[in-house]
């Protein structure tokens, strides 16, 4: 469903503040104390202190690791309640799992080695919240192919953003490498948009790539043929992923591994140059979940506050946390019906309850009823 990334970011949102006595309770680092909110946990209640938390620990568990860890269980319990409460049980689930984009291969169709860079051009579907993977490439070859370097560029990136060695023992025939590709329409750095391009350069090849050029990668397969099986299997493919064979002639190819003009590619939609991918699309909410961050400032303070006050109430330490203190902690985890105080659990499913979760530009299948909202997107 997502990355750990969303962790990374999410714990920026809120700090810890120092405690008053830097003696005491040495001066935290920055990844605890940061706050992109103006928020720190002790706000969300006067109980929630550094040192009464400290008095509670077992001897060989140290302060700051504690803080780490009960953020990152927070911001996990976090979104589990998000996707309980806003209905995204949809967000981690496959929407294509490992098809092929052909199960057969034409073994007479050479192709010419004319120094060229060639490839598939790969473009998602530009809604956030789909991600490509390709678990297996797969390519024909005439002849017996050690070490063959297969790159990966994007056209946001100056040179190739990863590259993947492929081999094969045998001539005439079909080989997969196993590795996921993953594609993101949005890369978590701030740069949304662009296509991506897996290709090798001919010149690499000791034989040649064999076509398969029973698929018009751009039109489909024909839809009346084998009851309309294979072009069901790609069209369902290509509502996500628009692919497109290409070369960029040897002319006006640079370096190996830097980036090319894209006004320089050529699309061959009959020409597949022996490729073959297994392929899968997932709702994927990575970027979906950091944008929302500060919307979930509220209800991750209080998360963490109650995970606290819970570890309070159950701890033994009474010399640590004076009585009437943890009486108090008592009464606000379970309520007043006298003072009419709701209980801190119910304050937090009030707090996940009201966040507002900006669902614009999300697809409607990993966000059903996804609303109006602020646009993401690229030009």
């Amino acid at each position: 469903m997502f990355d750990n990334r969303v962790i990374a970011e999410l714990k920026k949102v809120i700090g810890w503040k120092d405690h008053w006595d830097t003696v005491e309770i040495p001066a935290l680092p920055t990844s605890l104390t940061n706050t992109q909110s103006g928020q720190h946990y002790q706000d969300y209640h006067p109980s929630v202190r550094l040192d009464y938390i400290q008095a509670l620990l077992p001897s060989n568990y140290a302060l700051q690791t504690f803080l780490d860890d009960i953020e990152t269980t927070a911001i996990n319990q976090l979104l589990e309640k998000m996707v309980q409460q806003k209905k995204l049980n949809n967000a981690g689930m496959d929407l294509i799992r490992n098809d092929l984009i052909y199960d057969n291969v034409l073994k007479d169709k050479p192709i010419i080695n004319e120094g060229r860079l060639v490839g598939v051009q790969f473009t998602l579907d530009t809604t956030i919240g789909i991600r490509a993977m390709i678990h297996r490439i797969g390519l024909y070859l005439t002849q017996a192919q050690p070490n063959l370097t297969l790159y990966l560029y994007s056209s946001l990136q100056a040179s190739a953003i990863a590259t993947y060695t492929f081999s094969s023992t045998n001539a005439n025939s079909f080989t997969w490498l196993a590795t996921d590709v993953v594609l993101d329409y949005s890369d978590g750095t701030g740069k949304e948009g662009g296509v991506f391009y897996l290709a090798y350069y001919q010149s690499d090849l000791v034989g040649q790539a064999i076509v398969y050029d029973t698929l018009n990668w751009k039109n489909g397969y024909c839809s009346s043929c084998d009851g309309g099986v294979r072009s069901s299997k790609y069209n369902a493919i290509s509502r996500y992923l628009d692919m497109a064979p290409f070369y960029i002639d040897a002319t006006k190819i640079p370096a190996a591994g830097a980036m090319f003009d894209t006004d320089d590619v050529v699309y061959t939609y009959d020409n597949n140059y022996g490729f073959n991918f297994n392929i899968s699309i997932k709702c994927n909410l990575t970027q979906f979940w950091i944008d929302n961050r500060l919307t979930m400032t509220n209800a991750l303070g209080k998360i963490v506050a109650l995970k606290v006050l819970q570890m309070m109430k159950a701890s033994s330490q009474v010399s640590a946390i004076e009585q009437n203190v943890q009486i108090n902690i008592i009464r606000d985890l379970e309520g007043d019906s006298d003072t009419r105080q709701v209980p801190f659990w119910a304050q937090v499913e009030r707090a996940v309850k009201a966040t507002n979760l900006d669902q614009a530009n999300m697809n409607n299948l990993c966000v059903p009823c996804a609303r109006k909202g602020a646009s993401y997107g690229a030009v």
